[in-house]
């Protein structure tokens, strides 16, 4: 019951929902993130180091710079039945495809930071 609740205390506020379900796919650096979801570094890093504790996110040092990732095939049951669920049922979000497509389009253009 206890992780049950925990997990999806986690994905309850709608920014990490967006961060899970973009990192799913591919991995981002903080920098791509912020100027995807236009936020601090200080506020992105309180979410994304909750996802981390929670096991939603891994993340790897590359130089300075954080990257953090979905390990979709290494997540806990209860993660990836959330993760799964979700993912279903926001399968054709405008959200979650603005969100991709941004960060498709960030890469492109922040070569230079990461």
């Amino acid at each position: 019951m206890e992780s049950v609740v925990s997990s999806t205390k986690v994905l309850s506020e709608e920014i990490r929902l967006r961060i899970v379900l973009l990192l799913a796919d591919q991995e981002a650096c903080v920098c791509e993130l912020m100027a995807v979801f236009d936020m601090a570094q200080s506020k992105l890093s309180h979410h994304l180091i909750a996802l981390r504790e929670a096991g939603f996110l891994k993340d790897s040092k590359r130089g300075k710079w954080n990257y953090y990732k979905v390990p979709v095939s290494s997540l806990n049951t209860v993660n990836r039945e959330l993760f799964n669920s979700y993912s279903r049922l926001l399968a054709d979000d405008e959200t979650a495809a603005n969100d991709k497509a941004l960060l498709r389009k960030v890469q492109r253009e922040m070569q230079i930071c990461c």
